[in-house]
């Protein structure tokens, strides 16, 4: 229920209208909750549902977190369980596969699908050979594009890796 439709509900009960529910079309129980808050609070959610602390201590420190952020940034295509071994190895940290997937979400890092660049790939010459088709073809409609399909090489690396939010996961072969 938005919290618009919330506030009506102490001034509609106010006003002698026992029939909120009625009127709002909600329960008779978010009618008896919200008007028990406001009675209680002076308002109509509850203001000390979030002021405590929940959940267990951080366990990784900010060097940690540091080391789990440079070897993304170094090996984009790790897997979690090699991350949490690197972990383990290197700052003698026993984390699980969970709290580290929400470390990643915390630094806003996401898995995404690899795409994979040719380490050779050279602008210049691209724009030169599209240049020299552009002055050999009168209408684009000439051109026929072969695509010839093959296993190679790239078929057996990993299919996704770690970036961060807005930014591509590439891979330079």
């Amino acid at each position: 229920v938005p919290p618009n439709v919330k506030a009506q509900i102490p001034l509609l009960y106010n006003n002698n209208n026992h029939s909120v529910d009625d009127i709002l079309g909600i329960k008779k129980s978010l009618v008896y909750r919200t008007l028990s808050l406001y009675s209680k609070y002076g308002t109509i959610t509850n203001p000390s549902k979030y002021s405590q602390m929940t959940g267990c201590h951080r366990l990784l420190t900010s060097a940690d977190i540091a080391f789990i952020s440079t070897i993304i940034q170094n090996c984009n295509t790790i897997y979690l369980d090699e991350l949490q071994c690197e972990l383990q190895a290197k700052h003698h940290k026993f984390t699980t596969l969970s709290n580290l997937l929400r470390t990643l979400q915390c630094l806003s890092i996401t898995c995404k699908v690899v795409s994979c660049s040719a380490a050779e790939r050279n602008e210049e010459t691209c724009a030169i050979y599209m240049n020299r088709i552009a002055a050999n073809v009168l209408d684009p409609n000439m051109l026929l594009f072969i695509d010839e399909a093959a296993k190679d090489k790239r078929m057996s690396t990993r299919q996704h890796g770690w970036s961060r939010k807005g930014v591509s996961c590439c891979v330079s072969r």
